[in-house]
């Protein structure tokens, strides 16, 4: 088996269209979904790059480690793949490929397990930041050409800020294409009636033209002379409006439309280029015929927070849809289970057990986590009741629940100066972006999920550290 994941960091689900959104365009990542297997509610479990990796590679810590408090990592569980793979007499080659900053290196440890760590960095005089991984890629699959069985993980950090921003792609969204307002009334034909008003306008021009057909003997008799041409006005070029490619991360007032709407429609630009970059990656592979012979996964390690509940990046743990539900796509080879949804809760460390039965192997005792493929396949539907989030940022802290109907934010710890933050609930799936908090005439309700909650992580907290999750 040939596998290749694609981890688009900082990638909210509900910025592409699979996942619901009209009004950005990502056709290449339409196309992916459309020939894959899309998990609707895969929800991360802590909404960070490095907890997002350590899970990924099922090197999960416990519950039990803070942020802060967590011992370090020496090496990647990924090195597994080649180590029980060679009890069957073979071995899986392992390839990681930077297309990001050096700014967004992972930690050490995390390069620790590859085989290969191939560098496919933006340049400066490139025109894209993937410019060189499309330019490098192909030379890459020769050498993988004759490789049975690889693990090709492409890592980018093209939607973190600061964006590169094409211009045209930013202004085609600054173009705000609106109808006429109010309706048209028809006829029983499908005409349009004409009003009082139409009935005067006919009136007064035929009165025009009556005195118009009387003046036309004396016009003829005396022409005025033809005016002087007066010297067209020159109108001042109007300045480009510039992306918002930099927005600083922390608070952002909400209130502030029109600030909201160009964060937006940059990020959208941003989307919408990646995409395109993504359809040309997506080519080569099938040149290579990559898309009979291996399966494609694409997710992301969090979900870049643009405003929408009051803040900008990775400032504050507010466990929001934003933040916490990230794109899950599996594409598996020759487009199997293509146009299949899976509903049931998936969450970031089901992705090592199911690169390992990708590969045919067994996960070690006490791995975290399930594997995605017997509900790719559709041979069971949920994998959990529910979904928890945990993380601590900026000195603050939270934890929340996600059922089928519900969504509760549990603030834990809040940071000096800053202003309280009381539990929240909102109603799923009606309530999308988590606008209307219910919990005050919820309160019962509230109070049975947050028990339900605590219970849940502290059970997670008695378990030994590789049975987490």
């Amino acid at each position: 088996m040939r596998v290749i994941v694609f981890a688009l960091n900082g990638l909210p689900a509900g910025w592409l269209g699979a996942y619901g959104n009209d009004w950005v365009g990502t056709p290449h990542l339409d196309r992916f979904a459309a020939e894959g297997v899309t998990f609707d509610r895969h929800i991360s479990d802590r909404p960070d790059p490095d907890a997002a990796r350590r899970a990924w590679t099922g090197k999960h810590f416990s519950p039990t480690e803070s942020e802060q408090t967590r011992g370090p990592a020496t090496e990647t569980p990924l090195l597994v793949l080649g180590e029980r793979a060679g009890e069957s007499g073979s071995s899986p080659r392992t390839v990681l490929v930077r297309a990001n900053h050096p700014d967004t290196d992972a930690p050490d440890w995390f390069y620790a397990g590859w085989q290969e760590v191939f560098d496919a960095r933006p340049k400066p005089d490139d025109d894209s930041p993937l410019e060189e991984l499309i330019r490098s890629l192909p030379a890459l699959l020769e050498r993988l050409r004759n490789v049975p069985e690889f693990l090709l993980w492409i890592e980018t950090d093209r939607l973190l800020p600061p964006w590169d921003v094409q211009q045209d792609v930013f202004e085609a969204y600054l173009e705000d294409i609106e109808e006429e307002p109010g309706p048209k009334s028809q006829t029983a034909d499908g005409d349009e009636p004409e009003s009082d008003e139409a009935e005067e306008t006919d009136e007064v021009e035929e009165l025009e033209s009556d005195e118009a057909d009387e003046s036309e003997g004396a016009e003829e008799a005396h022409e005025p002379e033809e005016p002087t041409p007066a010297l067209p006005e020159t109108e001042e070029p109007e300045e480009p409006v510039e992306p918002f490619a930099d927005p600083p991360t922390g608070p952002f007032d909400r209130a502030d439309l029109d600030l909201w709407d160009w964060l937006h429609k940059t990020f959208a630009a941003v989307v919408t280029k990646l995409d395109a970059e993504l359809g040309a990656v997506f080519e080569i592979l099938r040149e290579e015929e990559l898309d009979r012979s291996a399966a494609w996964l694409i997710t992301s390690d969090f979900g870049h927070p643009l405003g929408e509940h009051g803040q900008v990046g990775l400032y504050r743990p507010w466990l929001h849809e934003e933040l916490v539900h990230l794109p899950l796509l599996l594409r598996l080879p020759n487009a199997e289970q293509a146009g299949r949804r899976v509903s049931g809760f998936t969450q970031p460390p089901d992705l090592f057990p199911t690169l390992l039965e990708l590969f045919g192997l067994t996960p070690p005792a006490g791995t975290p986590g399930h594997s995605l493929l017997p509900p790719a396949r559709g041979l069971s539907e949920s994998l959990r009741a529910s979904a928890i989030t945990q993380l601590e940022l900026g000195g603050a802290a939270e934890i929340a629940l996600r059922t089928g109907e519900w969504s509760l934010i549990v603030p834990t710890l809040v940071p000096e100066g800053d202003p309280p933050r009381e539990p929240q609930l909102y109603e799923k799936p009606d309530d999308r972006w988590e606008v209307n908090d219910l919990r005050v005439r919820n309160i019962e309700r509230a109070d049975e999920l947050e028990a339900l909650l605590r219970e849940e992580i502290q059970k997670a907290k008695q378990q030994p550290p590789g049975d987490a999750g």
